[in-house]
């Protein structure tokens, strides 16, 4: 008879901890007790003595036990209600103890069915073997039940029974499609449910664990992923072995890779694990398994598990971070950047549109195509600016900066990748607002205007030590913004918006520092009115962005030098005019040698690697 449970996974699993700790202490207590009343010998009072701590451990044991099953089991209940927390459902077994005798009875029997099947491999007998699995169907989220069916089934029928089933419904070479494992999946249910339901209850044999990473067939490993909510422990493995036989081949889908992701939008942190590792992510993003169009929504279900891995503070920050770099380093090379161009999107047209000019009707027959954003580029450039800092500290050490020391693997990346990459995202214009965007949350995290860029302090060792602050502020800044107009010119966008956002990332960090000197920031870097400052109603700035739009279709590196003068003393003007407007004395000589070396120092770097990547 069905029992109607109900259980805050999340509380439950505190509970348990709590006992266990419980038991710990009683254990720990009991022989100090013990001999305790030995010493006290006829002063000890009459009645219980250390027996009371073995019942109260014995009683938590079992109802520890008994909690774990159930919260295990209504956890992997798929159609269980949850609600604030929540989750309810009906168990069909009432303790552990009779789930796991009705297992070990259902494996006896589905073992003797298989080995008739052997004698006889005929319709029949194999009718009777899927009707022996079909008696475990809708039980095997038990992890105890499935535990007594897998100890009695056995590894060796286990695989068997596998290959046998894909032998009848397994069309194609490289895995099952969706209407095939569907299909086998009427036989293979319980059995792929059973072995995920154990192994993350920590209960399946490992001799069963060990032929499945290592004896079944890429296809039937595949399959297990695709049937069955796996552990994060056996997704990742399968996952690096999976990666191997990853990418298109003529003539063949790729439904094993397929699976795989799958399984791992539904588990981020399996995701980040199988990204920490180098060679990991190299098999699994390289182009031709990403590019394979022949499946339908693997971009999406890619972008998705890329999504839950990598959003900030998703899952263990080492391996988030981890995962990161070999991201870049994968999407950094050319040869993956068709990976993140937007796809096309058509609709036919069958009839005129109602409602339109006659001169811009759509005529039947027509089509119309309009590109879709990558979603796996979307993914990637609205959660990199996490890691902006560290871009910046990478671009900084190669170029002879200060900057923050590099450490926890960002060593192992170079400027040059890291603009490759912003390229690679560029090439889809949908990437340019999510990076602006990132770039404009960086730079206010800096607060470029809260350190006074030439000392404010009462004291010189206090200036000198306001003067160093914003230096290296103004150094992140411009750091950050080589990488991303280096990876601009990498680009193919459009020339108006190509401009326009090379202007913002020349100008943003001094217009930020000016209307900080100028007192205009109202926290979290929100302007007051228009630009900080006014500098973009100053003419200078204007005839500075025709000169610098002009340098970035044909300029040469004489001009180069000539730009840097020109926004430079442009600069230093604009900063001195903020002054008088706002009633401070004139900057001292000094002060306008080291406002200049700022600006130069910001702004060679950044006209360089444009000429760079235009071959200059």
């Amino acid at each position: 008879m069905a029992e109607f449970v109900g259980i805050d996974p999340a509380g439950a699993r505190r509970l348990i901890n709590s006992m266990g700790e419980a038991i710990q202490r009683a254990q720990t207590l009991r022989p100090f007790l013990s001999a305790s009343i030995a010493e006290a010998g006829p002063d000890w009072p009459a009645g219980s003595g250390a027996e009371v701590l073995d019942n109260v451990g014995r009683f938590l044991d079992e109802a520890c036990r008994d909690l774990t099953w159930r919260t295990q089991t209504i956890e992997r209940i798929e159609d269980a209600v949850s609600k604030g927390g929540l989750k309810t459902a009906e168990f069909v077994f009432g303790d552990a103890a009779s789930a796991q005798t009705a297992g070990a009875l259902a494996g006896k029997r589905a073992l003797a069915a298989w080995q008739d099947y052997m004698k006889d491999p005929g319709v029949k007998s194999w009718e009777k073997v899927r009707a022996a699995l079909g008696e475990s169907r809708g039980k095997t989220t038990d992890a105890a039940y499935s535990a007594g069916l897998l100890a009695t089934l056995g590894a060796t029928a286990f695989g068997a029974i596998f290959a046998a089933a894909g032998a009848r419904n397994q069309n194609d070479r490289r895995g099952y499609s969706p209407q095939s494992l569907e299909k086998v999946g009427e036989d293979l249910n319980p059995l792929a449910e059973a072995f995920a339901s154990t192994d993350v209850a920590g209960t399946l044999p490992k001799t069963l664990r060990d032929h499945a990473l290592n004896g079944l067939p890429i296809g039937d490993m595949a399959a297990l992923l695709g049937l069955a909510r796996q552990s994060r422990g056996f997704l990742v493995q399968a996952g690096a072995k999976l990666a191997q036989y990853g990418g298109h081949r003529e003539d063949e889908e790729d439904w094993n890779t397929y699976w795989l992701v799958k399984a791992l939008s539904q588990n981020g942190e399996a995701t980040q694990e199988l990204l920490a590792s180098g060679d990991n992510a190299a098999l699994l993003l390289r182009p031709e398994v990403v590019n394979d169009e022949g499946r339908p929504g693997f971009k999406q279900l890619l972008a998705t598990a890329l999504d839950k891995a990598l959003a900030p503070g998703a899952g263990d920050p080492t391996l988030r971070r981890n995962a990161w770099i070999n991201v870049i380093k994968v999407f950094g090379d050319k040869t993956a950047w068709p990976s993140l161009l937007p796809e096309p999107s058509k609709t036919e047209y069958f009839a005129p549109l109602d409602g339109q000019p006659s001169d811009k009707r759509y005529l039947p027959g027509d089509t119309k195509i309009t590109p879709v954003p990558s979603p796996i580029g979307q993914v990637l450039a609205r959660h990199i600016a996490q890691y902006f800092p560290q871009l910046a500290a990478v671009w900084s050490s190669g170029h002879d900066s200060p900057g923050p020391t590099l450490n926890d693997g960002w060593q192992k990346l170079d400027s040059d990748r890291i603009a490759s990459f912003f390229a690679g995202l560029l090439r889809d214009p949908a990437g340019l607002p999510l990076l602006k965007n990132g770039y404009d949350v960086f730079l206010g995290g800096l607060d470029l205007g809260k350190e006074h860029p030439f000392g404010s302090a009462s004291t010189e060792e206090a200036r000198q030590e306001q003067r160093e602050l914003f230096y290296g502020k103004a150094v992140a800044a411009g750091a950050m913004a080589s990488l991303l107009f280096n990876g601009l010119h990498e680009a193919d966008l459009d020339a108006e918006e190509k401009h326009k956002f090379a202007v913002e990332l020349l100008f943003l960090p001094v217009d930020a520092m000016i209307g900080g000197f100028a007192g205009k920031v109202i926290g979290d870097g929100i302007w007051e009115g228009a630009m900080a400052g006014k500098i973009a109603d100053l003419q200078w700035k204007n005839t500075a962005q025709d000169a610098i739009e002009g340098f970035l279709d044909e300029g040469s590196p004489e001009e180069a030098s000539n730009l840097v003068d020109v926004l430079v003393e442009g600069q230093v003007s604009a900063f001195n005019a903020s002054r008088r407007h706002h009633g401070q004395p004139p900057l001292a000589d000094s002060d306008i040698r080291q406002l200049k070396d700022i600006f130069y120092g910001r702004l060679e770097p950044v006209l360089e690697a444009a000429l760079r990547a235009r071959g200059g």
